[in-house]
């Protein structure tokens, strides 16, 4: 057996995670953000793939900066069938023009999710002058449906840029960084030495859903460091700090795309969720446990309002129409959390 044959052989024995078989489908866990030395990572990007491959992910997405990826050759090296996919992408570098800003420009990236070809950004060095932001989101993401993909805007709170008000024209089904792992785009938000604040993305979120606007929060890792000597360095932008769950039927490009046009997926930083099921009157979760961390689940609606909360494994809302929308949060007692799709009410 020579060296290739031998090392097919083992990545087909590394173990993947098996999430649990639904009604409605399965559960496959990805990542819709990661760069490679094709842009501005620090690694090739087969390391990239394989890195999610043997740490249990199902599927990822590759986002490099203005440079779209051939996924055929990854997949010919590392898919197999519901087992692990390479998706095509991009992360569109859009940068809007604003000389009160710092560097004279905000900056207001999205991600074009299984696209077939380059999406190019607006404007020399990509900077588009005269145009607000929410101008940029609705020109980028009509350009990025035309490709074949959905548009996930990124990390709204990197170097402060993007203002609530360019983000509450979204339509609907887009995605949106609700958490991203990279040490410096601010999920938490932060309030400046003028007293001038900029929400949580999480805040950001219910203010959109509070709108009547269905978008759907994702984590993700926005990875940019693998090397392994640099695992334990918390400044880098590691893999393995947020991902999505899809439920899906097959796990195909097509699939997850559908999957996630439709926002049936949770978000996590930490936490498995064996279940999420909604009708029009109940809303209903089960957790699946790990050692003897403990949990609370708050279910959330219009302007950011706890709703109920529980410290079960399996919590449930009942829904009564006059909550806007319903989402939950679940966090436990590590600090770690998932959250579940919102379901507006009437």
């Amino acid at each position: 057996m020579n060296a290739r044959c031998a090392w097919h052989l083992a990545m087909a024995l590394v173990p993947l995670v098996q999430a649990p078989v639904e009604a409605q489908g399965r559960w496959f866990k990805g990542n819709t953000h990661a760069h490679s030395l094709n842009s501005d990572g620090d690694v090739p990007v087969d390391a990239v793939v394989r890195w999610y491959r043997e740490h249990g992910y199902h599927f990822t997405f590759v986002t490099e900066h203005e440079f779209f990826t051939d996924v055929a050759p990854l997949n010919g090296l590392f898919a197999a069938g519901n087992r692990f996919l390479v998706i095509a992408g991009q992360e569109v570098t859009q940068r809007v023009a604003d000389p009160q800003h710092t560097g004279g420009v905000r900056q207001v990236h999205v991600n074009a999710l299984g696209t077939s070809r380059l999406v190019m950004p607006i404007g020399e060095r990509n900077i588009a002058t005269g145009m607000s932001i929410a101008a940029t989101y609705a020109r980028n993401g009509a350009a990025i449906r035309a490709a074949g993909g959905i548009m996930q805007v990124n990390h709204p709170n990197f170097i402060w840029s993007v203002p609530l008000a360019d983000m509450m024209d979204l339509p609907d089904s887009t995605l949106f960084e609700l958490w991203n792992g990279h040490p410096t785009v601010y999920n938490l938000g932060g309030t400046d030495s003028t007293g001038q604040v900029m929400l949580s993305t999480e805040a950001r979120w219910d203010s959109i859903l509070s709108r009547g606007k269905l978008v759907f929060g994702v984590a993700d890792d926005d990875s940019h460091s693998f090397k392994p000597q640099d695992a334990e360095n918390t400044d880098l932008a590691r893999p393995g700090r947020g991902w999505i769950q899809v439920r899906a039927d097959t796990l195909t490009a097509d699939a997850i795309v559908a999957a996630l046009r439709r926002g049936d997926f949770y978000a996590s930083n930490g936490i498995t969720l064996r279940d999420v099921r909604t009708t029009p009157t109940e809303y209903r979760i089960e957790i699946a446990p790990a050692g003897d961390r403990r949990y609370l689940t708050e279910f959330i609606g219009k302007g950011g309002r706890v709703l109920a909360t529980s410290t079960t494994l399996r919590p449930s809302y009942r829904i009564t129409g006059t909550e806007g929308y319903v989402r939950a949060r679940v966090s436990d007692s590590s600090g770690r959390m998932a959250w579940t799709k919102p379901f507006l009410t009437p």
